[in-house]
């Protein structure tokens, strides 16, 4: 029996560690000021990668600025998709959200612009007293991060493994170690 509860806590490990690998996924691939309006940078390796906006974790006017994403030999328009859920996350010890994302399957240089930012704000909080006693800082004085991510579907995923390994591997090792607290 202790076999079975031994096995129930690696794979509660496992599924911890895989969780934690898809939630915590973040390599990044350039960091500029916004206020640059355009970058070109490298990507080295197919996959999904987000554009996200450092500095704030929620942004006012979200629809009415746009990021055009190009390949820099061809011109070549990359789509760029908004996500469902805006991802909000820290890095460096500053908040940013996930604007869009896309999927680069040929590796090589590309170019970012951004266009009509006049009217887009940043601010921490989600609470509307919050956003009525002080005034939304503008988005110009922000970071763009491009950076490696996964797919709402593996955050999602990472989310379930994580609250799952945590407990499967707590409760197996636990009940391996000492099977007679199940018996109490």
């Amino acid at each position: 029996m202790q076999l079975l509860y031994l096995t129930i806590g690696l794979t509660g490990l496992t599924m911890m560690f895989f969780g934690a690998k898809w939630l915590l996924r973040s390599k990044t691939v350039v960091n500029f000021p916004i206020k640059e309006g355009s970058k070109e940078f490298k990507i080295k390796k197919p996959g999904v990668y987000a554009v996200c906006v450092m500095g704030g974790g929620l942004i006012k006017g979200f629809g009415q600025y746009n990021f055009q994403l190009s390949h820099s030999n061809n011109q070549r328009q990359i789509k760029l998709k908004r996500p469902i859920l805006k991802w909000r996350f820290r890095k460096n010890w500053v908040m940013g959200v996930e604007s869009a994302q896309f999927k680069i399957s040929d590796v090589g240089g590309y170019k970012i612009e951004i266009t009509n930012l006049s009217n887009a704000a940043t601010t921490n909080s989600v609470k509307k007293k919050e956003h009525k006693s002080r005034p939304n800082p503008p988005i110009r004085g922000n970071q763009i991060l491009i950076k490696a991510t996964v797919s709402l579907l593996k955050k999602i995923a990472g989310i379930f493994f994580l609250v799952l390994g945590v407990q499967g591997s707590f409760w197996g090792i636990l009940l391996a170690i000492n099977p007679t607290v199940l018996a109490q």
